[in-house]
């Protein structure tokens, strides 16, 4: 793989579009399983219709299609725990969990994707684990929040690994389709248990503006602009990447809701411990891992 600059500036849009989703979701009024299921539909419309156009035929076969509904179902859970942080605590706390995402990618590509596992995965696990317990010593009152937010780094984790195996059979855009639909189904059966009313909304115009930019920008154009770029960069390379979006997040969210955006000092020591990490990270495993070799 040899990207060009124009493939880099590519892939840190996208970083700057999905920066912006935790803005939209504290915008947004609705609860998280709302929130993402009108985001979904929305998506998976607009999504469906653009292939249309193209006359981009989604076709997979019956093994693959379960694969990607799983996968899809994975999506759901990612954003529903992402908007759920935001919901149950603020921005930058659910930003600080969401941090972890690298780490959780660098253990689970020996598991998903058959590579060698290194003992620095270890050793930088263990020191963002200390900055998420600096963080929680000083903001103990967001620990639900920060708990979400490493649950939706996991799950993000997980899918974003493993769509670099599937973009190397199917198009970007199929492989979006599908894991939308998984991801709706799941959001689907969340919500049933509250009944016909759980889906009849009255949405006022700022959140039906909100949502359509975080759905047909946001998530339809970068989620599929986010798989076609695999083809020109690892998994890993797109996870660690990533790591600009808690910063973006952080910063936006300060600028636009200031106070309830604003957190202790310990908060931002154990989120720069953990930043430290993820960043440093690639260029810890790249040079003592080859120098072991």
């Amino acid at each position: 793989m040899n990207p060009t600059r124009n493939q880099y500036l590519q892939l840190h849009i996208i970083i700057l579009l999905w920066g912006f989703t935790p803005i939209l979701g504290k915008f947004i009024s609705l609860e998280a399983t709302d929130l993402v299921w009108y985001r979904l539909l929305i998506s998976g419309i607009t999504l469906y219709a653009y292939m249309r156009c193209k006359r981009i035929k989604p076709f997979v076969g019956i093994s693959q299609l379960g694969v990607i509904f799983l996968m899809g179902a994975i999506v759901g859970f990612h954003w529903f725990f992402f908007y759920h942080a935001i919901k149950v605590s603020n921005v930058s706390m659910a930003l600080s969990g969401f941090a972890t995402m690298t780490l959780f990618a660098s253990l689970l590509q020996p598991l998903l994707l058959n590579k060698p596992f290194a003992l620095i995965d270890l050793v930088y696990g263990l020191l963002v684990l200390v900055g998420l317990l600096v963080i929680i010593q000083f903001e103990s009152v967001y620990i639900e929040g920060l708990l979400y937010g490493v649950l939706a780094a996991l799950t993000g984790a997980i899918f974003g690994v493993y769509n670099g195996k599937l973009i190397a059979k199917h198009e970007a855009t199929t492989i979006t389709l599908y894991e939308f639909a998984g991801a709706f189904i799941i959001l689907t059966l969340m919500k049933i248990p509250d009944g016909v009313d759980a889906f009849i909304h009255a949405l006022n115009i700022r959140d039906l503006l909100a949502l359509l930019v975080l759905s047909i920008v946001c998530t339809t154009l970068a989620f599929t602009w986010s798989i076609h770029i695999l083809k020109f960069f690892s998994p890993f390379t797109v996870i660690v990447t990533n790591n600009l979006e808690p910063v973006y997040g952080i910063v936006f969210s300060v600028i636009l809701f200031g106070q309830s955006e604003r957190m202790s000092l310990g908060f931002y020591a154990g989120t720069v411990i953990i930043m430290l990490s993820v960043f440093t990270y690639p260029w810890a495993k790249q040079r003592f891992v080859s120098t072991a070799n």
